[in-house]
């Protein structure tokens, strides 16, 4: 589900003369301070491309040559779902929430109290599934990290599941090194039917992460790679006030951004037209115990202004917001995943992931929790979306016909707007005491509990191409080999 409106855009953080700061200010830092690229396959690009680099792999960059890259990356581009009505217009001026990825555990209620468990096979499946199956999340992803599949395979594994079992554009394993961005490449061209088509319909996104401050490791040969082939990329780096980038906000700011439009020089030098996707994933550093917090608001304020700037440049943005420190679903996980996101897409988020389901700092995924968090994006989706004011939306002849005393129940106005004009939610409960307890007064996690349930019996999601399909087993089928893994005990 998406959104368009004029609502979108008015909480700016940032004024236009800051935005044009902080520009300069990053063009200092990749002009003077650089960044660096410790592998030596990437460093072999950069100097292809004609950058000399350091001893250290420390590339500077011009700003000529920076504002040239950000002149050829697509303003917009469209991720292609199993059909038409799940396509995602990315810069499009729409609003696309999605589901997150990874977590290692599962919280599960066991009738006294929550347990944590490891999260497997089964549970990755089931999540990739129920997100699917959310109507406000309109981006999927595998969800979870299963602990009984090996670590050797398990982005294979991860991928067969997320390009067989969920219908909507979707985000891939991380490309954390040459290896991972080989099998995950020849999984993508597999399920999308060769080179040409994985180009053209850019259903499945690689997410990219620099491994330090001003520093990529191996998961830079993955931008590589997935540029050559013109896969769509997530930059995202992981700003941390305090600890991985600098206290104050502006600069954190400052230093994401120039990790990211380093990496975006490198992709556009390979592949002009490569689509990007400006993302960031951050949190802060609480200074009482050094622990890092991913639900504070900083991380709303951080996201909206990587969403004005993403727009001031024209990038398509895809912006991580919505985890919880809580460690189960209660009130300050509703409360942390709501603010964190909401700032975003009031600010011109493209996209955000709402990380449906997780918690605990981003460890844990909770079932009850991902369908919460596609009541909180349907709320959110309403809240941008705004309202129109026009002859037909002032009603004045409904209100001269109604008169003073009256009502707009028969109103044949109210019957045409109402669906529209007001949210229905799926899970909240909204009926007087008296009924709500008579039905077993349930809480909003009982009721999601109930509803995870009926989504996952109803909901198969659209099936890749059985030809595709077939390819794509025999592609995690030819790596499992290789590692020496039984398929047949891991495969989806």
């Amino acid at each position: 589900m998406t959104t368009n409106n004029a609502f979108r855009g008015l909480f700016k953080p940032l004024r236009e003369s800051e935005l044009e700061r902080i520009h300069t200010a990053t063009l200092w830092v990749l002009e003077n301070v650089g960044v660096r690229f410790t592998n030596r396959y990437v460093q072999e690009h950069w100097r292809q491309a004609g950058h000399a680099l350091d001893e250290a792999g420390l590339v500077r960059l011009s700003p000529h040559v920076v504002e040239d890259a950000i002149r050829c990356t697509p303003r917009r581009y469209t991720r292609q779902g199993k059909s038409r009505a799940l396509d995602v217009h990315m810069g499009d001026g729409g609003l696309y929430i999605g589901v997150g990825s990874l977590p290692l555990y599962v919280v599960e209620w066991k009738g006294s109290g929550y347990e944590r468990r490891d999260a497997t096979r089964a549970d990755m499946v089931r999540f990739g599934r129920l997100g699917d199956a959310c109507a406000n999340l309109a981006i999927g992803n595998g969800q979870v990290k299963p602990k009984d599949v090996p670590d050797r395979v398990v982005h294979a594994i991860w991928n067969q599941n997320a390009v067989k079992n969920i219908a909507k554009p979707t985000c891939c394993w991380y490309a954390l090194d040459e290896g991972v961005a080989a099998d995950t490449l020849a999984i993508l061209r597999a399920a999308a039917g060769g080179d040409e088509e994985l180009r053209r319909q850019r259903t499945w996104a690689i997410t990219i992460c620099p491994d330090q401050a001003l520093s990529w490791g191996d998961s830079a040969v993955g931008l590589v790679e997935m540029a050559k082939a013109g896969v769509p990329l997530e930059i995202m780096p992981m700003p941390f006030p305090g600890s991985m980038t600098p206290a104050t906000l502006a600069g954190s700011i400052v230093q994401f951004n120039a990790e990211i439009l380093a990496a975006l020089v490198l992709a556009q030098a390979i592949n002009p037209g490569t689509p990007i996707n400006y993302c960031i994933f951050g949190g802060i550093m609480d200074m009482r115990s050094a622990a890092h917090s991913l639900g504070a608001p900083e991380l709303g304020l951080l996201a909206a202004g990587a969403a004005q700037l993403s727009r001031w440049y024209g990038i398509p943005n895809n912006l991580v917001t919505g985890i919880s420190d809580s460690k189960v679903p209660d009130a300050q996980a509703a409360y942390e995943k709501a603010l964190t996101t909401v700032l975003p897409c009031l600010a011109g988020a493209d996209s955000t992931s709402l990380i449906g389901g997780e918690l605990d700092f981003g460890l844990s995924a909770s079932y009850e929790q991902l369908v919460i968090d596609d009541e909180i994006a349907g709320q959110i989706l309403r809240l941008v979306r705004g309202f129109e004011v026009n002859e037909e939306t002032l009603a004045l002849d409904v209100i001269r016909e109604v008169g003073p005393g009256g009502h707009y129940l028969d109103s044949r106005h109210t019957r045409k707007h109402f669906r529209e004009e007001l949210w229905l939610p799926r899970l909240a409960d909204r009926r007087p005491w008296d009924v709500w307890q008579a039905d077993g007064a349930k809480d909003a996690v009982m009721r999601a509990r109930e509803r995870v349930e009926d989504l996952l019996a109803a909901h198969q999601p659209v099936p890749l191409a059985p030809e595709r399909a077939a390819a794509v087993d025999g592609v995690v089928r030819d790596i499992c080999e290789r590692e020496g893994v039984d398929y047949d005990a891991v495969a989806v």
